[in-house]
């Protein structure tokens, strides 16, 4: 039945675009110009063949969705005495095309292409949405979602009732962890300069944070996509994690720093965040493996840091990452 329902359809439009085709009136053309080259979509109206407006070829409100492109504009003074001017637009394909009031036409926004907005995202730094990125115009995030989750290992992992107006309430559970919370908390709202998290109590949260076992699954800190947990195995042993590193690393930080640092990491993740192979990133892996969404492989740093210790140990946020937060910002992830 489908290809009949198809056909029957095509039957029926054609019969509207013979019908707008009758003729009218001649009018005059007074003059033809070039013009800068800019985008449309025809809210009503007809498209005619020809500057004078002899021939209507398509009713405009059977193309409200089609992008149409302008270049040229018609002066004419219609049979009735009235100036008009008319552009001459054509669809993408130029299947589209003839000339219609300006007044019937709106300006439309177009995305860049997605061979233009990989050019542009290969021009700047790996894993890295600077300035150049984050300052397109709003359709190319609309337009290009997947391209630029792909590209930054971004992704929209909480649902969209944990962040009210870019802000989520947070309710720590176990008050060991009330500390180590309101430092990440801090970490990542000084880094963004707004406050993107602030604390809520047991009546009143979107995000809550409490001990959970990760002995099995071999984790510190876990988001899994509607809160977040910390081992807490690892957290009451006071060798962990310093007395299982190597000497020379476990001196340049401490327990508690640690902790802050897998909080911060694990809000990261509520951001939108996946893991990177930048050591010195707050959302660091050590490889990929455990990623939801990764542009590529790696089963060892991307790059080492300075200092030997990772994001989540160093408890620091990297340009990178406040860039990628600033990323799921604007695609809305938060």
């Amino acid at each position: 039945m489908l290809p009949a329902a198809l056909f029957s359809f095509a039957i029926i439009n054609h019969h509207i675009n013979s019908t707008a085709a009758a003729k009218v009136a001649s009018a005059k053309v007074l003059k033809v110009n070039s013009t800068a080259k800019a985008t449309y979509h025809a809210s009503k109206g007809y498209i005619y063949k020809n500057a004078t407006l002899t021939k209507k070829i398509h009713n405009a409100k059977n193309y409200r969705q089609t992008i149409f492109y302008a270049s040229k504009q018609a002066t004419v003074k219609k049979s009735n005495g009235k100036t008009a001017v008319y552009y001459y637009i054509t669809d993408k394909k130029n299947a589209v095309r003839g000339y219609i009031w300006r007044g019937n036409l709106v300006k439309a926004e177009v995305p860049m292409s997605q061979k233009s907005l990989v050019k542009l995202i290969n021009r700047s730094p790996d894993m890295n949405p600077v300035e150049s990125i984050q300052s397109l115009k709003p359709i190319n995030y609309e337009a290009h979602e997947a391209a630029f989750d792909l590209a930054y290992n971004v992704f929209h992992f909480s649902p969209t009732s944990m962040f009210k107006n870019n802000q989520a309430t947070v309710y720590t559970v176990d008050p060991e962890l009330s500390q180590h919370v309101q430092n990440a908390m801090t970490k990542w709202n000084e880094a963004l300069g707004e406050t993107v998290f602030k604390l809520g109590s047991k009546n009143n949260y979107t995000l809550r944070i409490s001990f959970g076992n990760g002995a099995k699954e071999n984790w510190d800190g876990l988001y899994d996509g509607k809160q977040i947990y910390v081992d807490k195995s690892h957290y009451n042993d006071a060798k962990y994690p310093l007395g299982y590193i190597r000497p020379q690393l476990a001196a340049k930080f401490t327990t508690s720093q640690y902790w802050d640092g897998v909080i911060a990491h694990e809000l990261g993740h509520t951001l939108g965040l996946d893991h990177t192979g930048y050591q010195a990133d707050l959302m660091y892996a050590s490889s990929s493996s455990g990623n939801m969404i990764a542009k590529y492989k790696w089963a060892k740093p991307v790059e080492k840091s300075s200092t030997g210790l990772d994001g989540t140990e160093m408890a620091a946020i990297s340009d990178r990452d406040l860039n990628r937060a600033k990323l799921t910002k604007i695609l809305g992830y938060w």
